[in-house]
């Protein structure tokens, strides 16, 4: 039973981060958290959002912006290093509900139109060591990184798949480092080579979806779920 719901779920995680870029994440945690303890979700979640965001790559390999996903990744691939090292140091709910609070309000500026960030590669690098960063500590990236290159206003598929190549990267990152600090196992790595299996299913399907979406709407679309995934958050954290 526990492994149908893991598939479920991972089904569902892969149809929503395949759609908008992330979230699938959040929808992981809590359930995977249910069944094995925080400790362990983190690592099992990062397996299975490596092999979903590996897919969503290569579904849209010919719709990657390559000079975005390296900016973002100069510093976020150090900082995501360092926050892995001090993931089990950190207060998790308050750095979370800050977090989602961001979130919120950078969604509801996009939203109105008034978030304008520089189109230039600072904003790419500097987003990438923040995101890196909160990354590693939390486990959580996706809404914060899609924030950042959601600023390019790229097309939906290519937006996608120019994400999910940098946080693929930083989940690599992060399992190297779970492994130096002995937070790996044979049952964590086969259980997240499970759920990312169900996940890259759902990505398959929701990408074939996307390709002739209004950008702009999409846009709008991505906004509303981030402020969604970030009530959610915030509620399992503080409840």
């Amino acid at each position: 039973m526990m492994y149908l719901v893991l598939a479920i779920v991972g089904l569902i995680a892969g149809l929503l981060s395949g759609s908008v870029g992330f979230g699938g994440g959040m929808v992981l945690l809590p359930v995977i958290t249910y069944f094995y303890g925080i400790e362990v979700a983190v690592p099992v979640s990062t397996i299975a959002q490596l092999m979903s965001n590996l897919s969503r790559a290569v579904i849209g390999r010919k719709s990657i912006d390559w000079k975005a996903a390296g900016r973002f990744l100069v510093l976020a691939i150090p900082f995501t290093a360092l926050g892995a090292v001090g993931f089990a140091k950190v207060p998790k709910v308050p750095m979370t509900v800050t977090l989602c609070v961001g979130l919120i309000v950078f969604a509801i500026m996009k939203l109105k139109g008034k978030m304008k960030l520089p189109h230039k590669p600072a904003t790419m690098i500097i987003g990438g060591g923040v995101t890196g960063l909160i990354n590693g500590l939390l486990g959580i990236s996706g809404p914060l990184s899609s924030a950042v290159f959601l600023t390019l206003e790229l097309a939906p598929v290519s937006y996608i798949a120019s994400e999910a190549t940098a946080a693929a990267v930083m989940h690599i990152v992060k399992i190297i480092v779970y492994g130096k600090l002995s937070l790996m196992s044979w049952e964590i790595l086969l259980s997240g080579l499970f759920i990312g299996a169900a996940m890259m299913v759902g990505n398959y399907l929701s990408m074939k979806l996307i390709h002739n979406v209004d950008k702009k709407k999409y846009q709008k679309i991505v906004a509303i779920v981030m402020i969604a995934v970030s009530v959610w958050m915030i509620i399992t954290n503080i409840r």
